[in-house]
């Protein structure tokens, strides 16, 4: 179930992600550099990316496409909820987006939103221990290191190290 409301900030609106968004978000996940840490191939087609939105929605609490001023999809945050109260952001941004703050908005609008709307009382990120800008992004947004997972996943890359990044709910 997609619950995602739409979010906006200096800018950068987040929407609810929409199968419609295929073509914008393939520019990013057929990128081999801005897909280097994830654990599935490149996307071949927009086809492949269609499929990849609607698992996206089918598995997420909430599905964004990141954009700014309301244009095509400059990228995609999903949240996920593994554990009652606990959620999991996963993000991807296309390369010719990068640098101009819309992840660290991104995140930051939409934790805001899970601690409030959603009511959970924790959020991480589950990173490539290799992937500097992710962690430095979800760092920037108040997330701390809480775990460090040797040989935690296997991706096309091989046996990979994680590194878990949490930002609880601050006490009322």
């Amino acid at each position: 179930m997609n619950a995602a409301s739409t979010l906006t900030c200096d800018g950068v609106v987040l929407r609810p992600l929409l199968i419609s968004d295929a073509a914008a978000l393939f520019v990013a996940l057929s990128d081999g550099e801005t897909q280097r840490f994830r654990r599935a191939e490149m996307h071949k087609n927009a086809s492949e990316t269609e499929r990849y939105i609607i698992d996206t929605l089918a598995r997420s609490r909430a599905a964004w496409a990141i954009t700014q001023d309301h244009g095509e999809a400059l990228g995609r945050l999903a949240l996920r909820e593994p554990d009652t109260g606990v959620g999991e952001f996963g993000i991807v941004i296309r390369r010719d987006a990068q640098g101009r703050g819309l992840g660290t908005q991104a995140i930051a609008l939409a934790a805001e939103w899970a601690f409030s709307a959603l009511g959970m009382t924790t959020l991480r990120a589950d990173i490539d221990a290799e992937n500097a800008a992710s962690i430095a992004l979800f760092s920037r947004c108040g997330f701390a290191q809480t775990a460090y997972l040797p040989g935690h996943r296997t991706t096309k890359l091989g046996l990979r190290d994680t590194v878990i990044l949490s930002k609880t709910r601050a006490a009322a």
